[in-house]
């Protein structure tokens, strides 16, 4: 397990009929990890719910140092805001 900060890029309200569950309310926080993470397409990202301040319903990598939080209800954090983020190899 490898523990980074990652900055808070974007908070906004996802389209429901943008996903297959079409869940409303659901939130996309979008962050960049402190540095390139290799391997990143077998990394699992945690984030505790303490740090978001809302339910996590998934998180997925996007590229070496991107990820995405996806969340029921808004997120408290703010775009530039700092959040520690773990990486476990493994699927997700």
């Amino acid at each position: 397990m490898k523990v980074l900060e990652a900055k808070v890029v974007e908070n906004r309200r996802e389209t429901p009929e943008s996903e297959p569950d079409r869940l409303s309310d659901t939130w996309l926080v979008e962050a960049k990890l402190e540095q390139d993470v290799l391997g990143w397409e077998n990394m699992r990202v945690e984030v505790q719910t303490s740090e978001i301040g809302a339910e996590i319903l998934e998180t997925s990598m996007g590229s070496a140092k991107e990820f995405t939080v996806r969340t029921r209800g808004q997120s408290q954090v703010k775009k530039g805001d700092t959040m520690h983020v773990a990486l476990r190899e493994g699927s997700g």
